[in-house]
């Protein structure tokens, strides 16, 4: 699994303030979500991601926070 940086610093968001992390997804069924919103998702929430030209729904199965921000890791329903 990649490492993230949690150093606003070092590590910028984009203007949405969500970084997607879909690189493994062909292969694992997942994507990682990380953002500085402080709306938090719950376990089960959904998100339509747009990855390798296809929508997937995904529903969050892990949540990590941290000092300012929250990791979700989303698998894609079957």
């Amino acid at each position: 699994m990649r490492s993230l940086s949690l150093d606003a610093a070092i590590r910028a968001f984009v203007e949405s303030d969500y970084e997607i992390i879909d690189d493994t997804f062909a292969e694992t069924g997942n994507v990682v979500i990380w953002s500085v919103d402080p709306l938090i998702p719950k376990l089960g929430d959904r998100f339509d991601i747009e990855t390798g030209g296809l929508v997937h729904e995904l529903a969050v199965y892990t949540l990590t926070t941290f000092r300012g921000g929250w990791s979700v890791t989303c698998r894609a329903e079957s």
